[in-house]
């Protein structure tokens, strides 16, 4: 079975829907810095996607089944800098690692297509899972970057990661 990427400018409307649902369903919004989005913050930020205005999105495919999402929430050509992020909704092909599989095709997009030449990525200090994999893909802890957030009504720690591209 192959993995793929597709832009989310390139899936259907219901494809663009299902991301929010997702994205605010329990088992990935806790891992998020902000709390539920509404509509009317996904339709913004479908269309930043869909135009490319200084944001990348691409929906996670095991040949015809849409396991998550990789993003680049934001990035800027001058200073050739961006962040990173992805989740993965589906879990029923975590043998073919599609996190791995997706984050080297976004830092891809990012050095190739962008010329970025540094991604961050920002993560809750009690996901441990999400540090893990981050080192495992060689980003490294940035602690003067290091902040806060609030989720839920409660303050979270924030850890900086950030890797060079």
């Amino acid at each position: 079975m192959r993995l793929r990427l597709v832009n989310v400018s390139d899936v259907d409307e219901a494809m663009r829907a299902q991301l929010r649902v997702w994205r605010n369903s329990d088992m990935v919004s806790p891992f998020f810095l902000l709390d539920q989005v509404t509509e009317e913050q996904h339709s913004a930020w479908l269309e930043k996607n869909v135009r490319g205005e200084n944001a990348c999105a691409c929906v996670i495919y095991a040949h015809q089944v849409p396991l998550g999402l990789v993003y680049l929430p934001w990035f800027d050509r001058e200073s050739r800098q961006g962040e990173i992020g992805i989740y993965i909704y589906n879990r029923d092909f975590q043998e073919l690692r599609p996190a791995s599989f997706a984050y080297e095709g976004m830092m891809d997009v990012a050095a190739k297509d962008l010329g970025l030449k540094r991604l961050c990525a920002r993560i809750l200090e009690d996901n441990a899972k999400s540090v893990h994999f981050h080192e495992r893909m060689r980003f490294k802890f940035s602690p003067e970057d290091t902040g806060e957030c609030v989720k839920n009504g409660e303050r979270k720690r924030v850890l900086m990661y950030v890797k060079d591209l």
